[in-house]
């Protein structure tokens, strides 16, 4: 077991990929990325976010989804309860495969917003940043997005999705 590890551990230093994007210079790029790894996940997609009403995102989770791919979300409760704010959010909690948290803090001592912005895939890819899933985000706003593939980055990333879906 412990070569396994060690030996998947040197194959994602020589092949681990690094994408850092600023936005808005690099959101359609950013945007790309992130629908296509949404598009090809393979077993599950784990997500936190403040506000989510990119359209193009939830077309490539509706594809997994129906392909079988787990997603499960943790989202702020004010600002995804419902689609006055046009969050996709009620519509992919209908969806099979979808499982959602909605947030008003974590826990009993946690009251403020639930305001991470992160996703991981097939608990091997993180991305993470500033940006909120909306075109605002991508197209209009000083934002930032990095996204990590190697695995003992995304360990501390799962602990903490956990963590939030859990509570």
């Amino acid at each position: 077991m412990r070569v396994v590890l060690i030996l998947f551990f040197v194959i994602s230093l020589i092949f681990g990929r690094d994408y850092i994007y600023f936005l808005p210079e690099d959101g359609n790029e950013a945007e790309k990325k992130m629908v296509s790894l949404f598009s090809k996940a393979h077993s599950e997609i784990k997500i936190a976010i403040y506000s989510f009403t990119n359209r193009k995102f939830l077309k490539a989770l509706k594809q997994s989804a129906r392909r079988g791919v787990k997603i499960k979300i943790v989202a702020d409760y004010e600002s995804n309860k419902n689609q006055q704010h046009k969050s996709i959010v009620p519509i992919l909690r209908k969806l099979r495969n979808v499982h959602v948290k909605l947030r008003k803090g974590i826990g009993k001592k946690y009251k403020g917003i639930m305001h991470i912005k992160m996703f991981i895939i097939d608990n091997r890819v993180v991305g993470y940043g500033s940006a909120n899933y909306t075109y605002s985000a991508f197209h209009k706003n000083y934002e930032i997005l990095y996204i990590n593939d190697d695995w003992t980055f995304t360990r501390r990333f799962l602990s903490i999705f956990d963590k939030l879906y859990k509570n």
